[in-house]
């Protein structure tokens, strides 16, 4: 049997898309996507206020899931470093590891888990007021079999993965989760006490006196929300109702937000609480009032591309690994500016090639792929929801949240521009082109227009 001379190359492409990784500052893979995401800079919006606010600041960042929300805090957290900051950038939970269940997550856990990374973090500092509140518990941590160290052995060796054994059973161990928010939310005053006095030596100790110390809690947004009934949601619970807890520490404080909660009935409640929050949205890469392709967002996407490629080989991009423009466009426009379903889509076009350039069958069979799960979000009584969206450009606001689920789904996109005319930052929506891209959705759309031209 021939030797495919692709192969290894193939393989090597593949991983080089990988969706789920974000990017840390400086990656040459990083492309700068501002100029068609509204014209918003992370290192501004979010930056420029810890920077120049002579007290303590607590923002909201959000997004789609996948859109890079990762990659941009990270060069957030650089960009602190480098005026000086002491950042602490973690990310409190991903599928396999961190501190928190993305099922099941109260404020306790967060407070736990900020608490643990500051102690890792700030090794160097003396951690005396955090030893103090776990020798006063010591013995509700050894009936939870949380401890086999001896108190009088209680060092900063033995309370960094004293704390990190406590987050791990709050992550996976339902029956010891209960518990040790009953033993923190009893206690969350004095817990919280102890972390700023941490804090306040931190910012005491060295050439350092002068710095600010940034917290940057990522992936809070895939906290999955829960509807108690007769009661608040576990969102509105986190970021409402125990607000005074997430402003409580003594340091610049970011935290990652689903993007349901920014657009529920509670955004003027967030707004008031931590100011303007920032939302990343997608990558422009058709207009809004036509059907014409974005050309410097389309060219951006292609650059992201080149990039990864790039990366492995010194191939051109056309035609040595992508057969034509045209194949690389489809490509690029499928994922409709969503950075994460371009990296899905691409990898899966790598691995249904048998040898470069790849063809365009092979991209149309990599988006038929990944439509059916898009497709499989969608309740029957969305879709009249969805259309709508569709022909308006714009998502009404509704108490009930379904048009906010379209959206939590990426069933539907946002999408930012400055609007020169109006002077004013323009934002609309339409449907993921993985969706508008399906058999049922033209079906479904040109009887809805037939349905408008008769009324």
């Amino acid at each position: 049997m021939p030797t495919n001379p692709d192969r290894e190359l193939l393989k090597n492409l593949f991983n080089s898309f990988k969706p789920d990784t974000p990017l840390e500052p400086g990656d040459p893979r990083y492309v700068e996507f501002q100029e068609v995401r509204g014209d918003e800079d992370i290192r501004t919006e979010l930056g420029g206020y810890i920077i120049n606010d002579e007290s303590n600041t607590y923002q909201l960042y959000s997004g789609h899931r996948g859109s890079g929300k990762s990659t941009e805090l990270k060069r957030l957290a650089k960009y602190l470093e480098d005026e000086g900051f002491i950042v602490v950038y973690f990310a409190a939970a991903t599928d396999d590891a961190g501190d928190l269940s993305f099922q099941d997550t109260q404020y306790q856990d967060i407070l736990l888990s900020c608490t643990r990374q500051l102690l890792e973090k700030l090794r160097d500092v003396d951690d005396k007021p955090l030893r103090e509140w776990l020798k006063k518990r010591w013995q509700k941590l050894i009936d939870l079999a949380l401890t086999e160290v001896k108190l009088e052995k209680l060092t900063l060796d033995a309370a960094i993965p004293m704390f990190s054994k406590i987050t791990a059973a709050v992550r996976t161990e339902p029956s010891k989760r209960e518990e040790i928010r009953k033993l923190v939310e009893a206690d969350t005053e004095s817990l919280v006490q102890a972390l700023n006095e941490f804090i306040e030596s931190a910012r005491r100790q060295g050439d350092r006196a002068a710095n600010k110390i940034v917290v940057i809690a990522d992936n809070l947004d895939r906290i999955v929300p829960t509807y108690p009934e007769g009661e608040s949601s576990n969102l509105e619970d986190i970021f409402i109702n125990r607000s005074e807890l997430m402003r409580s520490l003594r340091c610049h404080m970011v935290y990652t937000a689903p993007i349901s909660l920014l657009y529920s009935k509670s955004a003027s409640d967030l707004q008031d609480i931590y100011g303007k929050p920032q939302i990343l949205p997608m990558v422009m890469v058709q207009e809004r009032d036509s059907e014409d392709l974005v050309p410097d967002g389309m060219k951006l996407l292609r650059e992201a591309v080149r990039r990864r490629v790039a990366k492995v080989c010194d191939r051109d991009l056309v035609p040595e690994v992508f057969e034509s423009d045209r194949v690389l466009d489809l490509l690029c426009f499928s994922c409709g500016g969503h950075l994460r379903d371009l990296m899905h889509v691409a990898r899966n076009a790598v691995n249904l090639a048998v040898e470069l350039p790849i063809k365009e069958k092979q991209v149309k069979r990599a988006i038929a792929n990944f439509r059916p799960a898009y497709l499989a979000a969608l309740n029957e009584e969305e879709w009249p929801l969805l259309l709508e969206v569709h022909g308006a450009k714009r998502k009404p606001n509704d108490a009930e949240g379904k048009y906010r689920d379209l959206l939590a789904k990426r069933c539907i996109l946002e999408y930012r521009f400055f609007d020169e005319d109006e002077e004013e930052l323009a934002t609309w929506y339409d449907v993921h082109p993985l969706i508008r891209g399906s058999k049922l959705f033209r079906e479904r759309w040109a009887l809805h227009q037939e349905k408008g031209n008769e009324g």
